[in-house]
């Protein structure tokens, strides 16, 4: 499958130098970039990635869940790479801005009020970075008698709870997913956090990206369930905690 460089090249080689090596037969299978004839991974300003058989099947929401985990384990150990830091595209400052790493606070907040009250409500978490696919919504592919596909490599230096959350959010505001996925994709005590941060990663990225503010509203219904979530004990951090 040919498109235009939409990352950075010091991406494309670390794909190629140490994901390669990761991937194993009876494992996931993962679409990455293929050399030329000449053995460059990127010609004229475009790349060239593995086609993998299979589609995108709606409400198979809590097998992507199962996916992200198995993405997550098949990277554990690997160094967090420059690349990721330094860019700078919508996705990765608002990325940055769900974990109060970039500030964008008092403009978007007012642009978006829902944002303003998913901040009140974010608190630390648990999980130990490493490298998640943050966009699996779409992008695993089920085919008969095959492993799933992964596609469309959106690489960030998370906990894993933050690419199953991301899916959650995904499944119920695009896809038609019941509120209560929300509570039941992960069993972990701090899952609504990360709820509250993939919230925040999309109505930051359509934001950044100027969609209308009118499209914010679609995630209201989301929203409301994660704040319930927070107030319920099960979900609930101890007193300081706040970021």
């Amino acid at each position: 499958m040919l498109k235009p460089l939409d990352m950075p090249q010091e991406g494309l080689e670390w794909l190629d130098r140490v994901v390669r090596p990761r991937i194993r037969r009876d494992g996931l299978r993962v679409g990455l970039p293929a050399r030329s004839r000449s053995g460059a991974l990127l010609v004229d300003g475009w790349t060239a990635f593995e086609y993998l058989d299979g589609v995108h099947e709606a409400a198979r929401w809590h097998e992507i869940a199962d996916v992200a985990r198995e993405f997550s384990a098949l990277l554990a150990g690997v160094q967090h790479p420059a690349f990721i830091g330094a860019r700078t595209d919508a996705w990765s400052r608002a990325d940055r801005f769900a974990w109060g790493e970039e500030d964008l606070a008092n403009a978007l907040a007012a642009a978006v009020p829902a944002v303003a009250q998913l901040l009140s409500l974010r608190a630390s978490v648990d999980g130990e970075p490493g490298i998640v696919h943050a966009d699996l919504t779409g992008n695993v592919l089920f085919a008969a008698n095959a492993r799933p596909g992964v596609i469309d490599l959106s690489l960030y230096w998370r906990p894993t709870n933050y690419a199953i959350a991301i899916i959650a959010v995904d499944a119920v505001c695009f896809e038609g997913a019941p509120l209560s996925l929300l509570e039941t994709i992960s069993t972990e005590r701090d899952f609504a956090q990360y709820l509250v941060r993939a919230l925040l990663f999309r109505m930051t990225t359509d934001w950044l990206n100027d969609a209308p503010v009118a499209a914010s509203a679609g995630y209201d219904h989301a929203v409301a369930q994660v704040v319930a979530l927070l107030g319920r004990r099960r979900f609930r951090r101890n007193a300081g905690e706040r970021l």
